[in-house]
C-alpha cells in the first residue's frame, strides 16, 4: 500500500508541475499581448508608462517599467535590450518558483512580484544565493 501511495503522490505532484508550467506559458501569452509589440511600450524607466492611457485604470494600479529578470538598474540595459510597461497583476498564483525582487523580498513567483510591480532579479532555485548587488560607492570612502 505505501508504494501505491507514493507512486500517486509522484503522479500528482507531475500534474501540478505540468499545471504550473502551463500557467506560467498562459501568463507570457497574456504578458506579451497586453504589452504588445509596439514601440511605444518599451521603456526604461517608470515614468514612462505612468502616463500611458492603457495604464490608468482609475485605481491607482498604474504599469511599471517591467524589465528583464536580472536587471534591477535600467542604466545597466544593453543597447538591444528594454522594459516594457507592463500592469501589475491583481493578484499571483500559487506555484512555489521563488524569486528575489529588485526591493530585496522573496516572492512566491514572478507573478506575485509582478503583483507588487517589483522586478525580478533572480530564481531563488537556479541562484540560492542571490544578493542584491551593493553599488561600489556605498563601500565606503575612496581617496582621490
Amino acid at each position: 500500500a505505501g508504494n501505491s501511495a507514493r507512486l500517486r503522490n509522484f503522479q500528482l505532484q507531475h500534474e501540478i508541475d505540468r499545471m504550473e508550467e502551463r500557467i506560467d506559458m498562459l501568463e507570457e501569452q497574456l504578458d506579451a499581448s497586453s504589452s504588445g509589440a509596439s514601440s511605444a511600450t518599451s521603456c526604461t524607466f517608470d515614468d514612462e508608462c505612468i502616463v500611458l492611457s492603457q495604464c490608468n485604470n482609475g485605481f491607482g494600479n498604474e504599469c511599471y517599467c517591467q524589465l528583464p529578470m536580472g536587471v534591477c538598474d535600467s542604466q545597466l540595459l544593453t543597447e538591444r535590450e528594454t522594459g516594457h510597461c507592463a500592469r501589475p497583476h491583481l493578484g499571483c498564483n500559487r506555484s512555489l518558483k521563488p524569486v528575489m525582487g529588485c526591493d530585496g523580498n522573496y516572492y512566491g513567483n514572478p507573478s506575485c512580484a509582478q503583483a507588487a510591480a517589483v522586478n525580478v532579479l533572480c530564481d531563488i532555485r537556479a541562484d540560492p544565493d542571490c544578493t542584491i548587488p551593493v553599488p561600489d560607492e556605498a563601500d565606503g570612502p575612496t581617496s582621490s
